[in-house]
């Protein structure tokens, strides 16, 4: 029984000899941005390296982080992905048909793989939207703790302050007050504003 990492590179081994290189489709302030959608058609990524913010458009909110090896964007959708993927500081990504991966899937019968992988995305976009949102402090320890869960490379990248900033709508001052107050507490450690 695969684990859904090995699932991931599993669909990525088989499906690579298929797959285009990834151009940005934007470029802002020096982030690249790659759309769920090429030349109006849907496209499945294979992140080969690196980190990706999977981002909200309108408020470019940062959803998750995913990182290599990773398959992202071939969940069915009835309306165009309201989401694009921003990477962080390196990156290889390939892109290939939509459709394309779905008779590939079948195909190649790799289905239990794909939806291992689906299942576990799903189970990470359920847990940010139940997120509890009561109150502010409430919002930032649930934000706290989902992002402490990301590889201790990128720990050491972002501050916590940026993360729970760019993911929320929270304002600079709600979210320092209830971080002194978890820190005081002892609930949280922090090394010069990065999780300890």
């Amino acid at each position: 029984m695969f684990s859904v990492l090995e699932s991931h590179e599993q669909i990525i081994n088989l499906l690579l000899p298929y797959a285009e290189n990834s151009e940005p489709d934007e470029i802002s302030r020096g982030k690249r941005r790659y759309k769920f959608c090429k030349k109006e058609q849907r496209v499945v990524y294979l992140l080969l390296e690196g980190d990706f913010c999977l981002k909200v458009k309108g408020g470019n909110k940062i959803l998750s982080i995913v990182s290599a090896p990773c398959v992202i964007g071939f969940m069915p959708a009835l309306e165009e992905i309201p989401l694009y993927l921003e990477r962080v500081d390196y990156g290889k990504i390939k892109h290939i048909d939509y459709d394309f991966f779905w008779k590939s899937v079948k195909d190649k019968k790799i289905f239990d793989d794909v939806m291992k992988v689906m299942s576990g995305q799903y189970t990470d976009l359920m847990s940010h939207i139940s997120m509890n949102k009561c109150t502010s402090a409430d919002e930032v320890r649930s934000l706290v703790h989902r992002w402490q869960q990301i590889p201790e490379h990128l720990k050491k990248r972002f501050s916590v302050m940026y993360l729970i900033e760019n993911s929320s709508d929270l304002s600079k001052s709600s979210i320092s007050r209830v971080l002194k107050e978890m820190k005081e507490n002892g609930e949280i450690s922090l090394d010069r504003g990065r999780f300890d």
